[in-house]
């Protein structure tokens, strides 16, 4: 009653998925507390970056300086 489409011998073509090569920036703000927390707020209000997106600013071991770092990820089809 139903008839088999599968021809003998003959397997579906594989499926792959394209491969993606991701470029990667990292943006690292160094300096006092105020002017860190500042320059976030620009680049977010200049629409480079989300709040989320950076780190919280860390003391960097001298005295009144801090750290924030965000990551950037493009990815490139290849």
């Amino acid at each position: 009653m139903f008839e088999s489409s599968d021809a003998e011998g003959m397997a579906p073509a594989p499926f792959t998925l394209p491969t993606y090569r991701q470029e990667t920036l990292r943006h690292i703000l160094l300096g006092d507390y105020g002017a860190v927390t500042d320059a976030i707020g620009q680049l977010v209000a200049l629409g480079y970056s989300d709040k989320v997106a950076w780190s919280d600013p860390i003391p960097s071991g001298r005295s009144g300086e801090y750290l924030a770092v965000m990551t950037r990820r493009r990815g490139m089809r290849s």
